[in-house]
């Protein structure tokens, strides 16, 4: 028996991990591969790691990617870095690493990693959580870290058009995924006087959270950070999100088929300006552990 168990393939594991979640044109990103071999009867030998990325990225190792043989219980690991390299194809797509040893064996794991290719006008953009940003179409993604946004700690990135939102203006965006970086992590629309600027009065979000449902957020006494909040808690991505601004008060409404809503609350911040900037952002929301996510979202209309 331990004859058989030792010349029988596929007794590995395989996990790749990634130091961010994108790639921009100027920071690549860094993946690691590690082979372990869980075969206790024999070594692995001749293990080569290798790692293909979607068009529009490249890759190249970091490390050498081959070794003669692993020892029982023992690991392999490689880096390789990803970068841009013309247009991508799609702005979130799947990376993925193999390792392949002698006797027919073969593991692989794949990670998602965004393509950062920057937005176009109309759009703008602010990050206060490192973030980048992404479009194809009507297609938005926004890859980026965040602690908190509530209170004193305001760490978001928004894709946002500005000064045009005011009294009768309906916001909407469907949120398509979300990251769970954090049972808080948030991703909607986002309104303030200012979103290029810290501080800035007027301030309200909606948005959808991986654990908490949908919420909708403000500044009731307008010194820039959120203060009050009302939650739905049935809901989760993908999710169409609607704000609609009457005067001095802000509607919130999720719904899951664009057809049948349900009102998560209604927002009076402090300060608001006859015009605002509004758009659609992302925090991790990670807890100041350095974690970082995705959101991605389609259909963001202003009217």
């Amino acid at each position: 028996m331990p004859d058989l168990l030792a010349a029988t393939p596929y007794q590995a594991a395989l996990t790749a991990g990634v130091d961010r979640g994108a790639v921009a044109e100027g920071t690549p990103a860094t993946v690691t591969v590690t082979f372990t071999n869980r075969n206790g009867f024999t070594a692995a030998r001749g293990v080569t790691h290798s790692v293909t990325a979607p068009e529009g990225m490249a890759v190249k190792p970091l490390d050498p990617v081959s070794k003669a043989s692993v020892a029982s219980g023992e690991t392999f690991a490689a880096r390789f870095e990803v970068l841009l390299a013309g247009a991508p194809t799609e702005m979130v797509g799947r990376v993925v690493a193999t390792a392949a040893y002698a006797g027919g064996g073969k593991a692989v794991a794949p990670v998602r990693l965004m393509a950062a290719a920057g937005v176009g006008d109309p759009y703008r953009t602010a990050s206060f959580n490192d973030a980048v940003f992404g479009q194809a179409g009507d297609e938005i993604a926004i890859e980026g870290a965040g602690a908190d946004l509530w209170g004193g700690t305001n760490e978001f990135g928004a894709v946002y058009r500005a000064g045009a939102y005011g009294d009768g203006t309906v916001a909407q965006v469907t949120v398509t995924s979300q990251d769970a970086s954090g049972g808080w992590a948030r991703a909607g629309l986002i309104v303030r006087d200012d979103l290029g600027t810290q501080g800035s009065a007027g301030y309200v979000n909606l948005a959808i959270t991986p654990s908490n449902g949908c919420a909708l957020s403000w500044d009731a006494d307008g010194d820039g950070r959120f203060d009050s909040i009302e939650l739905s808690g049935s809901f989760t991505a993908p999710v169409r999100l609607r704000l609609t601004r009457s005067g001095a008060s802000y509607t919130g409404e999720a719904s899951t088929d664009g057809v049948t809503w349900t009102t998560v609350g209604t927002a009076t911040p402090g300060g608001a300006a006859a015009a605002q900037d509004v758009g659609v952002f992302m925090t991790a929301a990670n807890g100041w552990t350095d974690g970082r996510g995705i959101a991605t979202f389609d259909g963001f209309t202003v009217a």
